[in-house]
């Protein structure tokens, strides 16, 4: 058990739970500070959970990803084509909104 009391399973991938201005905040001061924009961003954070993913599930050979309406959303369109471009079978369900993606989240919808 965990200090929050949440069962632990360690077939899971590590995860960290930010307050979203926070990271809103941070995505940008790593985006500036590495001279990367937030879609740059945004590649190597889609790159880096699915390189994490893949070890952790090697053998897996179909996946399913969830998108959010935020750029959350929009790194895991960068992991669902990452996987598919492995041959990985996806299988993608995205949150439609009456409001437009972010910048950076159309753009790795489309890509």
């Amino acid at each position: 058990m965990t200090d929050h009391g949440m069962n632990k399973n360690d077939a899971s991938i590590p995860h960290s739970v930010w307050p979203a201005d926070w990271l809103r905040t941070a995505e940008r001061e790593a985006a500036d500070s590495l001279g990367l924009t937030l879609y740059e961003l945004m590649q190597r954070a889609g790159d880096a959970a699915f390189q994490a993913a893949r070890a952790a599930y090697a053998h897996s050979q179909r996946w399913l990803v969830l998108c959010g309406h935020g750029n959350n959303g929009g790194d895991g369109y960068v992991v669902a084509r990452l996987a598919q471009a492995a041959g990985i079978e996806v299988t993608l369900l995205a949150l439609e909104s009456d409001k437009p993606l972010p910048e950076e989240a159309q753009a790795a919808r489309e890509a």
